[in-house]
């Protein structure tokens, strides 16, 4: 779909994650192509953000969307490999 929307861009709201305010567009960018994994925790009470998401994104982006995240140890090896690939060896 990839027809993101723009009505909320100016509206904030505090990022558990970063600690400090955030603008939507933020939120719904910040994974790539895909928004936040916590859009709709932190977005529900404000905005209609089922209806944002299922407007703007394929029912195979919210899947991963919703996908919980990799372990952490798995999220550090893949770094690892991957500047060890960037480095050529």
């Amino acid at each position: 779909m990839q027809q993101h929307a723009v009505e909320f861009d100016e509206l904030s709201t505090r990022c558990p994650m970063l600690g400090h305010p955030v603008p939507f567009s933020y939120c719904r960018q910040c994974g790539g192509a895909l928004p936040c994994r916590k859009i709709v925790d932190c977005w529900s009470g404000r905005i209609d953000i089922q209806g944002f998401l299922s407007r703007s994104f394929s029912e195979e982006e919210l899947s991963r969307i919703a996908a919980p995240p990799k372990p952490k140890l798995l999220q550090i090896i893949e770094l690892a490999r991957a500047a060890r690939d960037r480095n050529g060896q």
